[in-house]
């Protein structure tokens, strides 16, 4: 009697994750967003229309998602002249003390951290090799 309790089987199938994903919610979709919506959204979103409009013409999103949507992933994108400026002069200022700061958490030198940094790290700065 002892055997089937020394068994695996049961634990295994007990560990054994379902191949089939429980269903969904059906108030939440993670459906990807198509350019095509993307551009209905901007063009209802310019043109005044509510949330609750908008989200008459999305059948498979909530109100919610909607404004989530537009929001998280897209209205970042939008930036005014200022903005775009401001942002510009963040980005300058920061790059030049980006070194002395982390040199500073590390307690080695800014020149020191980042020439470490470039032959150890090369995948961080693989986008700014055009400079």
């Amino acid at each position: 009697h002892l055997h089937a309790l020394d068994c695996p089987a049961p634990v295994d199938d007990a560990n054994a994750a379902p191949v089939v994903p429980p269903p969904a919610k059906k108030s939440r979709t993670n459906t990807p967003w198509t350019p095509g919506e993307e551009l209905r959204l901007k063009q209802m979103r310019d043109a005044g229309n509510s949330w609750a409009e908008i989200a008459k013409t999305f059948p498979t999103r909530t109100e919610g998602s909607v404004k989530k949507h537009w929001y998280k992933d897209m209205h970042y994108a939008e930036f005014a002249e200022d903005e775009s400026q401001a942002l510009l002069n963040a980005i300058k200022e920061y790059e030049n003390n980006k070194w002395k700061v982390i040199g500073q958490k590390v307690g080695k030198p800014a020149k020191a951290c980042e020439q470490y940094a470039k032959e150890h790290f090369p995948d961080l700065f693989a986008n700014s090799k055009g400079r």
